[in-house]
């Protein structure tokens, strides 16, 4: 049988998107630890060799949300989502075809090294459009948006510097994470 949603329905998820945005600060402390991991990627990079880079950003990319957890939890004192909350869900949901961007772009390093990044950003910025849902906020569209035109670009108008991608991404990012996590403690005391 199938169920005619309701206004009740809508308010459930917009209660989940609030709870979301209150327990993780809009996920900003992830973009940040995001914008780190890009960074330390393209340092090594720059200093050893884009194959080593891309291994920092894959592993590191594995730390995001542990570490973001730790700091929500005991840097800012906020408690965790419930497991199998709604939010939780739709962001996991985009994490396998990013994953799947990311093993493609390894799989390009022997051939076309310098796509290598610009095929991970594309898949860390598609996996941000989710956020959009999770959080109920439209500035993850523009985020993810931005993150995938810099891997299409840098494709498209062959990039002489591939390592310049993760420096890009890292400074999006980070400055992402510098304008979100204030934005949601200041909403939060206005509460």
């Amino acid at each position: 049988m199938i169920k005619i949603l309701s206004l009740g329905d809508f308010m459930d998820l917009s209660m989940a998107q609030a709870e979301a945005r209150y327990k993780y600060l809009r996920g900003g402390t992830g973009a940040f630890i995001s914008g780190l991991v890009w960074l330390a990627a393209a340092l090594v990079a720059s200093y050893y060799d884009l194959n080593k880079g891309f291994v920092v950003l894959f592993f590191g990319g594995m730390l995001i949300f542990p570490l973001s957890t730790l700091i929500v939890k005991f840097i800012f004192k906020r408690p965790l989502l419930a497991n199998g909350h709604p939010s939780g869900q739709i962001v996991i949901e985009t994490i396998f075809p990013m994953i799947g961007m990311l093993v493609i772009a390894w799989l390009l390093i022997p051939i076309k090294p310098e796509w290598v990044f610009a095929i991970a950003s594309i898949g860390v910025g598609t996996h941000y459009f989710g956020f959009r849902t999770a959080y109920g906020d439209f500035s993850y569209w523009v985020l993810g948006s931005i993150v995938t035109l810099v891997g299409l670009i840098s494709i498209f108008f062959k990039q002489p510097k591939p390592e310049l991608v993760p420096y890009i991404i890292a400074a999006i990012e980070i400055i992402f994470a510098i304008w979100v996590i204030p934005l949601s403690i200041k909403k939060d005391q206005a509460v």
